[in-house]
């Protein structure tokens, strides 16, 4: 960062009000001011002009608000996320975050990126414009995420080039292909050297692959689960974003590196727009670290300052020339929010409509029991853990789905190209004891996936979803239960209030129909992505995510 803006009548402007020799056109009076670099908290004024924080100290404003007894801090900034994970349109997401203390997300659109290519890349960028939240996006990296899967759309070295010259677009997002980079393959080493800034993906890797890793350019990781692993990145100089969301949550097993400066805390885009009004986005986040003893002003860096060193955005502080991003709390512990300012204005929220370019995206075939059908044996079984999007696998006889060993049938039905192309495979752990629930919500291609007691139901469900051109869907004899998703078939246009209602009524019924994990349809989206071990399955078949290539259902 240089100037806060290269207009040179408003930096002048700014130092004028600095000086105290122009009044400021918004001052924030006599509130506790958190300093993140001293580690303590001020009593002060901020003082705003054309957006940027002028000064901090004493000052008078042309408007004034007092802020006695209510704390300061910067917004909160998410240095990982995928916003249509939440489901919602970002003009919604906004309205739901904003109020809540999140003023900036840096986002991979990775998920639409794989339906709809650089134009839905383009098409978030716009809309995120409508609205006070900061979008700065990341370009993705792996369109698709992997050869093992079949996407909607390509995004390579050119598509790349063209999208990183957006002003809101920082870099390179989470290169998943971690052996192509350790491999140093050609096409992957061409995205790496086109920006200044890659963020990594890179679960498990260690020891001299993660040095090779590291060696190509890539400053993050935020797959890391395990202390020993997260110490080994930090030491190697990675940045490590510890992950804490609806599904997947590593604060716990990584707390004791928590609050070191090189450490940030994120969603990865996985808070469903449930949690999001019932708990909160980042400011939950926020109070986890503090649940789990993490101190409030280690946790707020995590939140603020360095993802904002890290990305080089103008925010994070609360210090002249920086961006007027500022929340007050009531409660700092609590992250109890009173007000929030973005840029110095409070926030206004407008509705934006989707262009039919980027609706009615789901072009598959409706399936039938026979073409689900699979050959008894010995096979291998993909096995989710409640709370984790890392999978296990064991070797199972079977004879067909086993509701009292929980072993249930999963499919993958391609959705792009209409080729009829179905993976199938067995997977325990959702608890159904009968009926199905099918979606089109399936990182990172986003084809149809389904686990089900019984072929029928699984039709039922998939078909649904396709009649839908969207959505999520629960069947058991009949459809019980169904929520459409008609932007690029993972996101609804509706309001959270009306997503919330539909959406619980979805999960009442798959627990109605035994299942007993906490979030299942993030659970399920998951068993699709191939990028993260250990056995996923994909419309191509079953994946090996560690040998990283497709393995065969049955086994010696």
């Amino acid at each position: 960062m240089s100037s806060p803006t290269a207009d040179i009548n408003k930096l002048r402007k700014i130092i004028e009000v600095a000086r105290g020799d122009r009044r400021a056109e918004f001052v924030i009076k006599n509130a506790q001011i958190v300093d993140l670099i001293n580690e303590e908290i001020f009593s002060g004024d901020i003082a705003i002009a054309e957006g940027f924080v002028a000064g901090v100290g004493s000052y008078s404003g042309i408007e004034e608000l007092e802020a006695s007894g209510l704390i300061a801090v910067p917004g909160l900034i998410d240095a990982h996320t995928h916003v249509e994970m939440s489901m919602l349109t970002i003009t919604e997401f906004a309205r739901l975050v904003v109020p809540r203390g999140t003023t900036a997300v840096v986002a991979d659109p990775h998920e639409i990126a794989n339906v709809l290519g650089k134009e839905g890349v383009r098409l978030m960028i716009h809309e995120a414009r409508q609205s006070p939240l900061r979008f700065y996006c990341m370009v993705p990296s792996c369109v698709p995420s992997s050869p093992l899967e079949t996407s909607g759309a390509k995004i390579g070295v050119e598509e790349i080039r063209e999208l990183l010259q957006e002003d809101e677009v920082l870099g390179l997002a989470e290169m998943m292909n971690f052996p192509g980079v350790i491999d140093a393959e050609e096409e992957v080493l061409q995205k790496i050297v086109l920006a200044k800034l890659v963020d990594g993906h890179a679960p498990g890797v260690r020891g001299k692959r993660l040095n090779a890793y590291i060696a190509a350019g890539i400053s993050s990781d935020h797959e890391t689960t395990a202390i020993d692993e997260a110490k080994e990145k930090l030491r190697l100089g990675m940045w490590v974003m510890i992950r804490e969301g609806s599904a997947a949550r590593n604060l716990s097993a990584l707390k004791n590196v928590a609050g070191n400066r090189h450490t940030m805390l994120v969603t990865d885009g996985d808070r469903s727009v449930k949690d999001i009004v019932e708990e909160g986005y980042l400011d939950h986040v926020f109070r986890r670290a503090i649940e789990e003893g993490v101190d409030e002003i280690k946790a707020l860096q995590m939140l603020t300052m360095n993802p904002a060193e890290y990305f080089g955005i103008n925010a994070g502080l609360i210090s002249p020339s920086r961006l007027a991003d500022i929340v007050l709390l009531k409660d700092l512990r609590k992250f109890e929010v009173k007000k929030v300012f973005v840029g110095g204005k409070r926030p206004e929220f407008r509705s934006y409509s989707h262009p039919e370019w980027a609706k009615r995206m789901v072009n598959a075939r409706k399936i039938t029991p026979e073409s689900l059908k699979i050959e008894g044996g010995k096979v291998r079984v993909i096995e989710v853990y409640d709370g984790e999007i890392v999978t296990g696998e064991s070797v199972e006889n079977v004879q067909g789905v086993d509701v009292e060993r929980d072993i249930l049938k999963a499919v993958v039905v391609e959705r792009h190209r209409g080729s009829g192309r179905i993976g199938k495979a067995y997977v325990r752990g959702f608890g159904l004891k009968r009926g199905a629930i099918a979606q089109s919500i399936a990182h990172d291609a986003h084809n149809i996936v389904s686990v089900g007691a019984d072929d029928i139901s699984i039709c039922e469900a998939v078909n649904r979803v396709i009649e839908l051109q969207g959505g999520i869907v629960v069947a058991d004899s009949e459809i019980k239960a169904e929520l459409a998703l008609p932007v690029a078939g993972i996101m609804t246009d509706e309001k959270a209030e009306a997503v919330i209602e539909k959406l619980t009524k979805v999960e009442d019924e798959i627990r109605k129909l035994g299942c007993r994990l906490k979030s299942p349809i993030i659970t399920l989206s998951f068993i699709a992505l191939p990028v993260i071990p250990k056995l996923k399955l994909t419309d191509l078949g079953l994946v090996d995510v560690e040998a990283f290539k497709v393995v065969d259902l049955h086994t010696d």
